[in-house]
C-alpha cells in the first residue's frame, strides 16, 4: 500500500466496514476512505464491488480484526500518527442488543468494541466516529455495573486525550425506512496545550 490519497480530501479508515452502509455517509460528508477491516468474505466482496464501481483505490483487509497490526497499517498507509482524519467503525451489536441473549463482555464480539481504542492509540485520528445499538448505553460490564462498558469506553478514550460526545438517533428521522435507534460517539483529539 502508498500514500493514495488526494491531499484535498479528508482521509478515513473503518473498521467492522459490514458491507459499507457507513462508508457511504463518510464518503458523501467528503472522506477519502483509505482502508476498510471487515471479517466477512461476503460483506468484503460487496466493499470491493462498490470501490471498483466508484472507482476508489480503498484497500479491501479481509481479516479478523484482532488480527490487523495498526501499525504496520499506518506504514503501509504512509501515515504518521495524527495523520488520519477519521477512525469510524461499527463493531458487532449482538452483544448488546435488547433483543437476544445480550452477554454483552462475556461475549467475545463484546471486546471488539474497544479495538477502536486500540487503533486510536497508534493512529491518533483527528476524529473518532463509531455506531452502535441502544443497549451500549446501559450494558453491564464483567463486574455487573450498568452502563459500565459504555463508561469503560468513554475512559479509555478521554486517557488517550480525546473528548467525547454522543446521541441515540432514529434511522427514521434521517430517511432511512426504519425505527432503529442508534447511539453514535463522536470523539475529537483533544488540542494539545
Amino acid at each position: 500500500m502508498v500514500n493514495n490519497w488526494e491531499e484535498n480530501m479528508l482521509s478515513a479508515v473503518s473498521l467492522f466496514s459490514g458491507a459499507g452502509g457507513m462508508d457511504i455517509g463518510v464518503i458523501k460528508a467528503g472522506f477519502d476512505i483509505l482502508t476498510c477491516v471487515e471479517i466477512d468474505s461476503y460483506c468484503c466482496e460487496t466493499l470491493r464491488a462498490a470501490a471498483a464501481r466508484e472507482q476508489r483505490k480503498t484497500c479491501i483487509i479481509e481479516e479478523d480484526i484482532r488480527q490487523v497490526d495498526p501499525v504496520k497499517l499506518m506504514q503501509d498507509l504512509c501515515m504518521e500518527p495524527g495523520d488520519l482524519d477519521l477512525l469510524c467503525a461499527d463493531p458487532p451489536c449482538q452483544p448488546f442488543s435488547q433483543i437476544g441473549k445480550r452477554q454483552c463482555l462475556d461475549d467475545d464480539r463484546g471486546m471488539l468494541l474497544f479495538e477502536m481504542t486500540r487503533f486510536a492509540n497508534v493512529f491518533r485520528p483527528k476524529a473518532i466516529l463509531i455506531e452502535q445499538v441502544k443497549g451500549l448505553l446501559n450494558a453491564p460490564d464483567r463486574s455487573g455495573k450498568i452502563g459500565g462498558v459504555f463508561e469503560s469506553l468513554l475512559e479509555q478514550l478521554e486517557a488517550l486525550n480525546y473528548s467525547s460526545k454522543w446521541k441515540v438517533i432514529i434511522a427514521a428521522d434521517y430517511g432511512v425506512p426504519q425505527m432503529r435507534e442508534r447511539v453514535f460517539i463522536v470523539s475529537t483529539l483533544k488540542p494539545n496545550n
